[in-house]
């Protein structure tokens, strides 16, 4: 380069100027450069397998909640929901469904009538998960209007009426404790009838998100296994208190059905795990990371529930990856890192002192992980709730529940477009991207899999889980990003998520791309996914 300018300089510039001459070079030299540097990429980001090295087993299986009637024959399309039965029959094993409220009615809404009898619409909602060959779950949470109140401010608490059923308030109410015995016998009658076949019910989630038990007084939930004040209707008692009297009563109705107790699996404490911007907050906890700082409220919760508790199947929480202030102080990939911590703090615990903490499966009643503003972009959407899911699952994190299944274009898009035939769309009832990577953890990285650690050189732009099979990609960016997967070559689209058969593709030995061939062959899934 330095010849040619010399040579260009005495042939064709000598009659110039010479500060013309030098501002000419200094284009040419530019122009150079930018020709030089166009082609010039990034190297590719480093995904490697080690197969010497397992970091675990996976606990995995993918869960949802029914908390709608986007299911139902009236007004959905038919087709869209048959369509969308077929999705769950083939990828969710795990569904829960409330007892009451979320498109269930109250079974007992009379108080003066001695039982309850209202049970259609929850025996359709069990009948939905039998019908899509889903394991049952019911949670136990709401309950009638008359057995519930708030605890104020000043101590007293106020009751609800009958026009409170399906208002604000009586989802922020606990049970009264002086109708503590009419719950534990809405609970028998949910068990006896829903334990029994056809229905076969064998897990329970008690309560939800500890509603109700925030005391305004402490500024702190009642935790504890205090049964309150049961002379009068007072909401004082504690949630470990109420957790244990429907624990024994599920397992006195397992006895007199003659199930054997081992099979019958209830969980709790169903807390949210909140995180704020800063430690100056009312209770921060000693546990930051670089999303938030973590309230020590809901860790005191699990402890204590785990100390006393007279039995659990598994232990159920909640959360999502924005903090409760609503700054946001990272990404949400990284943000969404939060369910994998909880996950490892609740196993960090002793055993001996928190029975339960390092044994009993984890499970997430309610997950939320999605970007942080409504976007149309549902491979956004689906990569952040995969990389989630990728380090829960590494975590050793069990059965995440999806809050339902509908949504497209909002904060939190679902597996699956609308059912209604109220919402003009041609595409109804379709899986949406993030559907088939649940599919692909189900089918690919399921309860009792083998992993193996996986190193990542640019772990800010690709994220990696990998079993003796199959590893999955995910793309956090919104770019092209070239992969180098122990010598096979990929390029992922923006948010792009990829299941990779390692022994077809990834494996040099195995599969080895031509001069011609860049990347080993491979199947398109819909939407952003693939896999071999």
């Amino acid at each position: 380069m330095q010849k040619f300018v010399t040579h260009f300089k005495k042939r064709y510039l000598s009659r110039l100027s010479g500060r013309t001459v030098h501002i000419f070079v200094l284009v040419l030299l530019l122009h150079s450069f930018f020709l030089l540097t166009a082609d010039a990429v990034p190297p590719p980001v480093a995904v490697h397998v080690d197969f010497s090295t397992s970091i675990g087993t996976s606990s995995f299986s993918p869960g949802i909640t029914h908390v709608d009637n986007s299911l139902t024959p009236y007004g959905n399309d038919t087709n869209a929901v048959n369509n969308v039965k077929s999705l769950i029959r083939s990828a969710i094993p795990y569904e829960a469904t409330p007892i009451m409220a979320w498109g269930v009615d109250d079974p007992w809404p009379d108080p003066s009538q001695p039982e309850p009898t209202n049970w259609a619409t929850l025996d359709s909602r069990v009948q939905l998960i039998q019908q899509t060959g889903g394991v049952p779950v019911l949670t136990l949470a709401e309950a009638p209007w008359w057995m519930k109140g708030q605890l104020q401010a000043n101590g007293t608490t106020r009751l609800l009426t009958q026009a409170d059923e399906w208002s604000d308030i009586a989802y922020s109410s606990r049970i009264l404790d002086n109708k503590m015995d009419a719950w534990v016998h809405l609970v028998q009658r949910v068990a006896e009838r829903y334990m029994a076949p056809p229905y076969n019910v064998r897990y329970f989630q008690v309560w939800n998100e500890l509603k109700g038990y925030y005391n305004p007084v402490t500024n702190n939930y009642d935790y504890t296994n205090s049964p309150g004040d049961p002379s009068g209707p007072n909401a004082e008692h504690g949630y470990t208190y109420m957790y244990n009297q429907v624990y024994q009563k599920l397992m006195d109705v397992a006895s007199e059905l003659h199930i054997p107790q081992t099979s019958m699996q209830a969980g709790g404490p169903y807390v949210v795990m909140d995180t704020w911007s800063t430690t100056q907050q009312s209770n921060p906890s000693n546990i930051t990371k670089a999303y938030g700082t973590f309230d020590q409220r809901p860790l005191d919760v699990i402890q204590y529930w785990l100390q006393h508790k007279i039995g659990a199947g598994f232990i159920t929480l909640d959360g999502g990856n924005n903090n409760k202030d609503n700054i946001n102080l990272t990404d949400p990939f990284t943000a969404s890192e939060k369910f994998a911590d909880v996950t490892r703090w609740v196993r960090s615990l002793d055993n001996t002192v928190y029975p339960g903490a390092s044994t009993l499966p984890i499970w997430w009643a309610e997950w939320y992980a999605a970007p942080y503003t409504n976007t149309a972009n549902n491979n956004y959407n689906n990569a952040v709730k995969t990389f989630a899911m990728i380090e829960l699952l590494k975590a050793g994190g069990g059965v995440p529940f999806s809050w339902g299944g509908t949504g497209e274009g909002t904060q939190s898009s679902g597996l699956w477009t609308t059912t209604s035939m109220g919402v003009s769309t041609p595409t109804r009832g379709q899986a949406l991207p993030w559907y088939y990577s649940y599919k692909a953890l189900h089918n690919d990285f399921p309860s009792g899999t083998l992993l193996y650690n996986t190193t990542v050189s640019v772990p800010t732009s690709v994220a990696a889980l990998a079993s003796s099979n199959m590893l999955l990609l995910v793309n956090k960016t919104a770019s092209n990003v070239a992969v180098d997967a122990d010598g096979t070559l990929l390029t992922l689209t923006p948010y792009q998520v990829v299941v990779v058969n390692q022994h077809n593709q990834i494996s040099p030995k195995r599969c080895t791309p031509s001069s011609s061939q860049s990347v080993c062959p491979r199947r398109m899934l819909p939407s952003a996914s693939y896999r071999r």
